[in-house]
């Protein structure tokens, strides 16, 4: 049985004050995009607080496989070379 890793980045929560007060920021984005968000009445810092939300899991998940893909793949090899454990016990 080789470990194969399926973390999705809702898994991967930042961890960050909700309360936290609110800090203003000056951004640059497409004008067509920003007229059209207005138009839907879409929430301009909502959409960038749920973005960098995203951007965080994304990366933290990256960073978490790349820590732990040297150990995954090392009990792989193991588990290739002498199976698993439970192979002569007959519990998997």
């Amino acid at each position: 049985m080789r470990i194969c890793i399926q973390i999705t980045e809702d898994a991967m929560q930042p961890e960050y004050n909700r309360n936290a007060e609110r800090k203003n920021v000056n951004l640059s984005a497409n004008a067509d995009l920003v007229r059209l968000a207005k138009e839907r009445k879409i929430n301009l810092s909502a959409v960038f607080e749920e973005s960098l939300v995203e951007s965080l899991q994304r990366d933290e998940l990256n960073r978490w496989k790349k820590e732990s893909k040297e150990s995954f793949e090392s009990y792989n090899r193991m588990v290739a070379e002498h199976g698993l454990l439970s192979d002569d016990m007959g519990l998997l």
